[in-house]
């Protein structure tokens, strides 16, 4: 059986009581809501509550965790991206005054999805990098800066409640989830980690694990993908892959399992290479091989 490090108690959320959810004031009219997995933000204006993503985690609770705090409808939904994980609940909400806002991509994304009605279309969608809105009184700002986890995913920026919005960019005070994040293309997660901090915010809510995060964080979490990538890049300038083949005895002709094996070997070396991390992050055990496969494939091919 697979052992597992504690989770250090740094990385750890708040408990989540019986009720299923735990909210968070984040100042402003602007709250964190999370299941212990998975969480979002919303905001309370004077006649409504802006909601980013629905969650199938979350479910109905997260109608109760928005009325625990206001008793106004939830007006707008914003789409941070596609991934059902994400907006797999939006139906709960749907009604016919309801405004969902997403990236174009994202809209395309959810038409293409059969058989799936827990994902409503969006009713006002953009193109281009930005979107800027006023609503009732708050600004939002959507920029679409890369497809650094999936193509139309959003940074979503409350300026003046010094607040930002990354649904899958990275784990807070944790290390990056399977393969970064899933990252549909990595140098665009690399470049994610720098963007994020040219914004002006003092919190951001990332989508799991339960802590919202800070630009310290964020830098926190680039400087870790840089050990990574440095890691990987030695890894396969000096990791052979004719030797690494014969010792895993790989007949010639296979040519598949010849790469495999050789990035297998790229990877494990890599893992040699990295520095410490278990007292900065948590969770880096689990998920160290796969962000440095990842990493070292984008390296090779990028």
């Amino acid at each position: 059986m697979t052992k597992f490090a504690p989770v250090p108690d740094f990385a750890l959320g708040p408990d989540i009581p019986e009720s299923g959810y735990a909210v968070r004031d984040l100042g402003g009219g602007a709250y964190f809501v999370t299941q212990g997995m998975i969480n979002t933000m919303f905001v309370e204006t004077n006649t409504g509550v802006v909601l980013v993503d629905a969650s199938p985690f979350l479910g109905d609770k997260l109608l109760e965790a928005i009325e625990s705090v206001t008793p106004k409808p939830v007006t707008h939904l914003i789409y941070s991206h596609a991934h059902a994980d994400h907006i797999g609940a939006a139906h709960l909400l749907k009604r016919d005054d309801l405004k969902i806002i997403s990236h174009e991509i994202t809209g395309e994304f959810i038409k293409e999805v059969k058989n799936d009605d827990r994902r409503p279309l969006p009713t006002e969608t953009f193109s281009g990098r930005r979107k800027e809105m006023d609503i009732d009184g708050v600004r939002f700002v959507l920029d679409y800066t890369g497809d650094w986890h999936q193509a139309g995913n959003l940074f979503i920026h409350l300026p003046e409640l010094k607040l930002m919005g990354a649904m899958d960019s990275f784990t807070p005070k944790n290390a990056p989830f399977f393969r970064l994040y899933f990252s549909a293309h990595v140098p665009a997660y690399f470049d994610a980690m720098d963007q994020l901090l040219e914004y002006d915010y003092e919190t951001i809510v990332t989508g799991h694990m339960a802590l919202p995060g800070t630009p310290e964080d964020v830098a926190t979490n680039r400087e870790y993908i840089r050990d990574l990538r440095a890691a990987a890049s030695e890894a396969l300038r000096t990791v052979d892959m004719r030797e690494a083949s014969a010792a895993a005895k790989v007949p010639a002709n296979n040519k598949q399992a010849e790469i495999k094996v050789w990035m297998d070997a790229v990877t494990a070396r890599a893992a040699e290479l990295m520095p410490s991390w278990e007292k900065r992050l948590g969770g880096t055990d689990i998920f160290l091989s796969d962000n440095l496969n990842a990493t070292a494939w984008s390296v090779f091919i990028d």
